[in-house]
């Protein structure tokens, strides 16, 4: 086909266009062009075109450069929804190192699931290897959620306490109970400065991957050392046998002297099941970790320019959401099938919780069928009960208040996961409590997790999407004000009574919009103060040495001219 017969049409553009936001590869998007064509030769453009089309179009988003581009990235964000936040950090030249952002969900998420919140910088976005920084979490059906992301120039103490302090920032200093990251010792430290009482964890699926590193060697086919180490992890509750199962792990393979174990047994409080007494969720960070890690490191690659990550990464941020909606949809469309279904605290929770969790909660349940107490004191304030599962070893001991019907288990399953555990669930039984307090139900938990207003760190209510709740006012005015000018309309008396309430309401509302058009131009001059302080910097700061995409020129260009 020549030159001068070959065209990308307007709709052809559209549709190139739209397959590269859902990130369909250019390959794939022209045979699907061509198979609806009916051929390569109906297209009436070549693959070559296609990507030449594709590289023109980016090479215009980019023409105002990457602060340009990231500028305008955040002015049309904040257009849609004022509740959209971010924040730069500039050096000593005026180039910006560090960038931070989250939209109005991800302000709503973290209120209702910012309990337990996982920190992961394992992702180089762009050809400059920049870092990139997710803070993630579960929801109420135990699905990953993001809860806001950062560009980072490097990953030393002073990126990684700016970044925690904006953070807590736009929360209005709300304080996670745990926080998950990896092995990196300078946001070990960071997090200790900012948020000291926050409980630090290891997420054991970046534990598991370094162990992999150092010890790949001891994890052939037929060893037990993978085995046995998840053992030490997760498969005990006593601290005495998890000691002699690591000691036994050390002799066995023979790594008393192995540099990166002896590092990670001094700080087993952060990464052991039986040393962690912190609110978890139970997670550990391994499944969410895992499931963040995977999406984000398909949709980022180190040749994506900005503008083409942030389309990426909107991209992994709307799958997450539309998961969560999925499931909201089947709970309220499927009912949980119940394994004792004369159990009035399983009929109870089964409307409360969420299926997922509800599921989980229902493993334990059926637990408590082979509990018993083998011994037990009554005689006090507190009643005691040491209780044990047939077939199983350990013993539990639960504490009963029966005036404030306060229950404690050794086992403090309640809280680290928010969960009651099977052993309590037998005191109950015994005591006759056949419904669960509400006390003993997380709200984070449930069904209706997501009621209430949140506000931003201005005071503002946040809306997650503010044109939708313009419409839905506007549709239940309607429907009050035609019902109302229907009655009103039949007599001289009722009309009269109406108009002139009307015209007050009309006074009051041209008055309250008066107030927030100021309002909001206050808002407007505070965006622009940060649009034009963005604007004085002098682009992204490199690093030195960092990785480049550009090609290597030959011996005649390198010439002086």
């Amino acid at each position: 086909m020549l030159s001068s017969q070959r065209r990308i049409t307007e709709v052809q553009a559209h549709e190139i266009d739209l397959a590269d936001d859902v990130g369909l590869n250019q390959k794939s998007s022209f045979n699907l062009m061509s198979r609806q064509a009916g051929g390569r030769d109906g297209i009436g453009y070549t693959i070559l075109d296609a990507k030449n089309y594709l590289r023109t179009k980016r090479q215009r988003s980019m023409v105002y450069g990457e602060v340009g581009c990231l500028m305008k990235y955040f002015q049309d964000q904040l257009s849609k929804n004022p509740s959209f936040y971010h924040a730069n950090q500039m050096d000593m030249e005026e180039q910006i190192t560090n960038v931070f952002w989250e939209d109005a969900r991800m302000l709503i998420d973290y209120e209702y699931f910012g309990d337990v919140v996982s920190l992961d910088t394992t992702y180089c976005t762009n050809r400059d290897n920049r870092p990139l920084a997710v803070f993630s979490g579960f929801n109420h059906h135990r699905r990953a959620v993001i809860f806001g992301a950062s560009l980072l120039y490097d990953e030393t103490i002073a990126s990684f306490k700016w970044l925690f302090e904006t953070f807590l920032e736009e929360h209005k200093h709300k304080r996670p109970l745990t926080v998950f990251t990896d092995q990196d010792q300078a946001m070990a430290k960071a997090l200790h400065e900012v948020m000291p009482d926050a409980f630090h964890g290891l997420c054991t699926w970046h534990l598991m991957q370094n162990g992999i590193k150092h010890l790949g060697n001891l994890m052939k086919e037929g060893s037990c050392f993978l085995t046995d180490f998840k053992r030490c992890m997760y498969g005990f509750e006593d601290e005495a046998k998890f000691e002699e199962a690591w000691s036994n792990l050390l002799t066995q393979f023979n790594l008393h002297d192995n540099m990166w174990l002896k590092h990670m047994y001094n700080v087993k409080a952060k990464w052991a099941c039986c040393y962690i007494k912190a609110f978890t969720l139970g997670m550990g960070s391994t499944q969410l970790s895992e499931r963040v890690n995977f999406t984000i490191k398909n949709c980022t690659m180190p040749n994506l320019n900005i503008a083409q990550f942030f389309k990426n990464f909107e991209r992994v941020v709307e799958d997450k959401r539309y998961s969560e909606l999925k499931c909201d949809f089947e709970a309220r469309q499927k009912l949980p099938r119940l394994r004792l279904e004369s159990s009035p605290m399983l009929q109870q929770l089964s409307k409360i919780y969420t299926p997922s969790v509800f599921d989980l909660f229902q493993n334990e349940f059926i637990l408590f069928a082979a509990a018993y107490i083998e011994h037990k004191d009554e005689s006090g304030s507190l009643f005691e009960y040491v209780i044990r599962l047939i077939n199983h070893d350990g013993e539990w001991r639960v504490t009963y208040d029966p005036s404030t019907k306060m229950i404690h288990c050794s086992c403090r399953r309640f809280e680290m996961i928010g969960l009651i555990c099977c052993h309590s669930v037998k005191v109950f039984d015994v005591l006759d409590v056949k419904l669960l307090l509400e006390n003993y139900i997380l709200k984070r938990w449930t069904r209706e997790v997501r009621t209430g207003v949140v506000h931003d760190y201005v005071g503002n209510e946040v809306e997650e999407n503010s044109k939708l709740q313009s419409v839905e006012r506007y549709r239940r005015l309607c429907q009050m004000l035609i019902r109302l000018a229907n009655e009103a309309s039949v007599h001289q008396s009722t009309f009269s009574l109406v108009h002139e309430t009307m015209s007050g309401l009309y006074k009051k509302v041209m008055e309250m919009h008066s107030k927030e058009d100021v309002q909001e131009n206050r808002n407007n001059a505070k965006i622009s103060s940060v649009v034009s302080h963005m604007m004085v910097s002098k682009g992204f700061k490199k690093k030195i040495g960092s990785k480049g995409s550009k090609r290597f020129k030959s011996w005649v260009e390198l010439q002086p001219k």
